[in-house]
């Protein structure tokens, strides 16, 4: 056994903890930027934020058979690549419509990134056999971006926002030069491109209550979408620095790392049904304490909850899919999910954008807690009628 096929673990773990190290330099406070550097309104900041959502439905069925084609190491390599070359150009570009079509433009490439670092992942935990678990894995990846916000935070500043292109682009050529040089494909494959229309449609058809709760997770990303990188603009808004902002981030990323290896235990206890519905309401209460402090250390401090929005949340939809989907439409299963929580996620981000150029971030993450809480509300009462209705 060679070297570099002896540490394959280790470089998979280094590829995830310096892909999200590169990403965060630039989405952690791209929307700040956007915001404070190029002037943009709420409303054209959300539209951008939208897009950069809603391209996940086009973008990642198409690089998932490219990758399936031509494997996953050449695709990534491409990607992150074109990501490399792409970014820096943010810093001449000028308007909302320049910004926007860039924009596009950029998530055609960038997109893919983190689905097929996912993928490389669960391609070594098969070939282990188990012995090595995804979350294991996918841990460096929060640790990653955590520190990568504090940094830069630390020495990124309101009048130098624009490094945050360039410095992103050097830290992803790291990444590539990693990926060329030391990982080796692995033997085992997971099929990236199980996203056949026809087992989406007899899915849902024979599986109503999977799209009850597919519904139910559009709605719920719809009003839990500050939280995720528009966040950033809160904080400008309540008047936190740049090295505020990357510690929040940082604080996020370290609280999701225990939902990593504890939340299956919790929803093998509890129940995925529970598990979600208290993710809800932690996310709801942490969007409530997001609106009623003006404190930027107290806000940091909220962000504790983070493991409990995000962390819980992925573990107990995941394994509510595995239950319900036959195996043989898992992979089919997940992806849909991904697409209702990215169409969810970016018809928030728009309407957050809206509610900014109208109330500030404190009030729009009000109502959006509201919504949260009615959801909640909404399912305890037609699933009372529902056992009455049986009964």
């Amino acid at each position: 056994m060679s070297f570099i096929e002896k540490y394959q673990k280790s470089i998979i773990k280094a590829v995830f903890f310096m892909a999200y190290a590169s990403a965060a330099v630039w989405l952690s406070f791209f929307y700040v930027y956007l915001k404070d550097g190029a002037g943009l309104s709420g409303f054209e900041v959300g539209i951008i934020a939208g897009f950069q959502q809603f391209n996940n439905l086009f973008v990642l069925p198409v690089w998932g058979g490219l990758a399936d084609r031509y494997g996953r190491k050449r695709m990534l390599l491409f990607s992150i690549g074109s990501t490399i070359v792409l970014l820096p150009v943010f810093i001449v570009l000028q308007g909302a419509l320049s910004l926007t079509v860039f924009m596009i433009m950029v998530t055609l490439v960038y997109n893919p990134v983190a689905s097929l670092v996912d993928t490389i992942a669960l391609d070594y935990q098969e070939q282990s056999g188990g012995k090595t678990s995804y979350g294991e894995i996918r841990l460096w990846a929060s640790v990653g971006w955590g520190l990568a916000s504090f940094v830069a935070g630390m020495l990124i500043h309101k009048e130098n926002l624009y490094l945050i292109f360039p410095v992103s682009s050097g830290m992803f050529l790291i990444t590539w030069l990693l990926m060329f040089f030391l990982y080796q494909p692995l033997k085992v494959h997971r099929n990236l491109n199980n996203l056949k229309r026809g087992n989406f449609l007899s899915l849902l058809k024979n599986e109503k209550v999977l799209l009850a709760f597919f519904m139910l997770v559009l709605m719920y990303s719809i009003f839990s979408a500050p939280i995720y990188l528009i966040l950033n603009v809160y904080f400008l808004d309540i008047g936190a620095s740049n090295s505020m902002i990357g510690l929040a981030f940082l604080v996020q990323g370290l609280f999701e790392i225990p939902f990593f290896f504890f939340g299956k235990r919790l929803v093998d206890r509890y129940g995925a049904k529970q598990v979600f519905l208290f993710a809800m309401l932690a996310t709801s209460l942490r969007m409530m304490g997001y609106g009623m402090t003006g404190n930027p250390a107290v806000a940091v401090a909220i962000g504790a909850i983070h493991g409990i929005s995000i962390g819980l949340f992925f573990v107990s939809v995941v394994s509510f899919v595995h239950r319900i989907v036959p195996s043989h439409y898992r992979t089919s299963g997940q992806a849909f999910f991904y697409t209702f929580f990215a169409v969810g996620v970016a018809i928030g981000n728009m309407l957050t954008g809206m509610l900014m150029d109208h109330f500030s971030m404190r009030m729009t993450m009000i109502w959006n807690a509201l919504g949260i809480m009615l959801l909640i509300l909404l399912v305890l009462i037609t699933q009372r009628f529902f056992r009455r209705s049986v009964a």
